[in-house]
């Protein structure tokens, strides 16, 4: 009795500290299939830390008409802790990047989504050609001015889900996507669009890293995930972790890229500190 007494008398004087937790979005569109797995990668890594940090939970906060901007100005105004993206200079003067790539720099490995009416044009395709059709891709997104450095044309849309609906009504001609992401959101965007196909005979591919962004100030949340990246990067787990998950499994094994035609692009918006030179953060084909 005498203990029950003295447990509950610290449990009112000392009452259990709330788990810590960080703040991301959920995904507005069911077309981004990619989305969960940043969730489910961003779990494993704060999972990883625990050896050196204290334990995190995520919350998920559901907002309506969320653009790439709008993320990146909720990180701003700390309304929520942390998302992802391509990166860039003007980006990581605003946000704190931890430049780890999360795909192992395979956002910019791009195979293309097109519409089936198209198959022949794109069938033994050079890069000129290529180059003289119409690529839908998000207003905003570093990919757009990527390719368009490069001599591509551009069809910048601001939502994401209408790019589907665009490449079906012959707005666009095709809709470049990293190659461990085009392939689930194709099995969704076919539910409406059923005529859309997956054309992954040539692959543009420039050096594009994905990383997570923190607020400026928040550098305790960067050091520890950068802490559960580089653990589970050197034990082995990280790229265990990518052929185990539903959503880049199908990029493995890696051997079969090799076959495909590469147009090899520049990515003259790569922000100086980017770690090329590190070889364990970069898959290449």
């Amino acid at each position: 009795m005498i203990l029950r007494l003295s447990t509950l008398f610290l449990l009112l004087v000392f009452p259990p500290l709330q788990a810590k937790t960080i703040t991301i979005l959920a995904s507005p569109y069911e077309e981004n299939a990619t989305h969960q797995y940043f969730v489910e990668l961003l779990s494993f890594v704060l999972k990883k830390s625990e050896t050196n940090y204290e334990p995190i939970e995520i919350n998920i906060l559901i907002e309506e008409n969320i653009t790439h901007e709008r993320t990146l100005n909720l990180i701003k105004g700390e309304m929520i802790d942390l998302s992802w993206a391509g990166t860039s200079e003007e980006l990581e003067k605003v946000l704190l990047p931890i430049r780890i790539p999360l795909l192992k720099g395979l956002l910019g490995s791009r195979v293309s989504i097109i519409h089936k009416r198209n198959l022949a044009v794109f069938e033994n395709i050079t890069e000129e050609k290529l180059q003289s059709l119409v690529a839908c891709q998000g207003a905003d997104w570093g990919d757009s001015d990527i390719l368009e450095a490069n001599d591509y044309k551009v069809l910048r849309v601001a939502r994401f889900d209408l790019m589907f609906k665009m490449l079906n009504r012959a707005r666009c001609d095709y809709f470049p996507r990293a190659i461990f992401e085009g392939y689930s959101e194709l099995v969704i965007a076919k539910q409406t669009n059923p005529d859309l196909m997956m054309f992954d005979d040539v692959i543009l591919q420039y050096k594009f890293p994905l990383y997570f962004f923190v607020h400026k100030n928040n550098k305790e949340l960067a050091e520890q995930i950068e802490f559960g990246l580089k653990k589970s990067i050197s034990d082995g787990s990280f790229i265990n972790f990518m052929a185990e998950n539903k959503l880049s499994a199908a990029l493995f094994p890696l051997e079969k890229w090799k076959q495909k035609k590469i147009f090899a692009l520049k990515n003259d918006f790569l922000p100086k500190l980017t770690p090329i030179a590190d070889s364990s953060l970069w898959i290449d084909f």
